[in-house]
């Protein structure tokens, strides 16, 4: 069902990428090496992958003149340190910022970590970096909820219950990123981000316990957002081991998922268009994933794949399924 060695073409192709800047548009995060490691991990061929390649850079209007000044400083740092020394340093630091570009920049690391590749690597890391944010802290509560999908049941709540409007006049802004920032000033994110209990949990459960929800969320949904809240945790899961222990240095993750997850509206709100079908197992959803050029679906997929790898659960295969949907 995958690969888990970077086939050489990946390696071809991520060297060529880096050609490419880190947006196109209207700062649209480029997902073109994202998705050629999801695809390589998903089995493509040589020929999948050139093909693919090929397509996603007519996105592509203009080509940076230089290498900028972090990614260089980046990639200097990683040929004298290592991957583990530079992880360790910077990504405690860049985490308070995790959901910067809608999280693009954490996914986009934790593929480069499984390419092995450290010129994206040096990238990635200057791309999360560049558009590193923070956002607000939420009030000061007393953590009562320990599960992570109540507590999301909570946000969704609370958002009915005191800002019942707010997704109809207030969250206008196109990009993911900006309706994050824009969440964060809603009641429900000030009363209820906090209530999620994290000192002295183990990270790993907490991690698993957002995905699990997250995949559930949109499987029932396919919300775009969601779908950002689902390749996030993972991306997150891949990154851990370089992350300080104990469940707070997630705190910022949380935050951001918070937002996201306002921005996406309640879960019970959002209808799912098309109905799932039940025929596919993963073989079809792979197939599908491969031949896809929706960047998202691709990701999304191989997220799943990964997940179910790590922990086998029905849920995986149904927010797959939903991604494929319409492929």
């Amino acid at each position: 069902m995958m690969h888990t060695t970077p086939s050489r073409t990946l390696h071809h192709l991520l060297d060529e990428s880096l050609r490419y800047p880190s947006e196109y548009g209207d700062h649209l995060s480029s997902h073109l090496p994202m998705a050629l490691a999801a695809l390589d991990c998903l089995g493509a061929d040589e020929a999948r992958l050139r093909a693919f390649f090929a397509c996603y850079v007519r996105r592509f209007t203009a080509l940076p003149c230089v290498d900028p000044p972090l990614r260089a400083g980046f990639a200097a740092a990683l040929a004298r340190d290592g991957r583990d020394t530079v992880l360790r340093e910077v990504l405690p630091r860049l985490m308070v910022g995790v959901g910067a570009a809608a999280f693009h920049g954490v996914i986009r690391t934790a593929h480069a970590v499984e390419s092995g590749h450290e010129g994206e690597l040096a990238a990635a890391l200057d791309y999360w970096t560049a558009q590193w944010s923070r956002l607000p802290s939420p009030a000061a509560v007393a953590p009562d909820i320990d599960g992570v999908a109540d507590w999301l049941d909570a946000l969704d709540h609370r958002l009915l219950q005191a800002d019942p409007d707010w997704l109809d006049t207030a969250s206008t802004a196109r990009l993911i990123s900006d309706r994050m920032l824009q969440a964060t000033h809603t009641t429900a994110y000030r009363e209820t981000v906090g209530r999620l209990r994290l000192a002295g949990r183990d990270p790993g459960a907490l991690l698993h316990g957002l995905a699990l929800s997250a995949a559930a969320r949109h499987a029932a949904t396919r919300h775009f957002t969601v779908l950002h809240m689902a390749t996030g945790a993972r991306a997150v899961r891949v990154l851990a081991p370089w992350l300080p222990p104990g469940g707070e240095v997630l705190a910022p993750l949380f935050q951001a998922v918070a937002s996201a997850s306002l921005a996406s509206g309640p879960a019970s709100a959002v209808p799912c268009a098309r109905p799932v079908r039940a025929d596919l197992g993963w073989p079809q959803v792979c197939a599908l994933a491969r031949a896809s050029d929706n960047d998202h679906v691709i990701k999304l997929v191989h997220a799943m794949v990964t997940q179910q790898a790590a922990a086998p659960h029905p849920v995986w295969l149904q927010a797959a399924t939903a991604a494929v949907a319409g492929t």
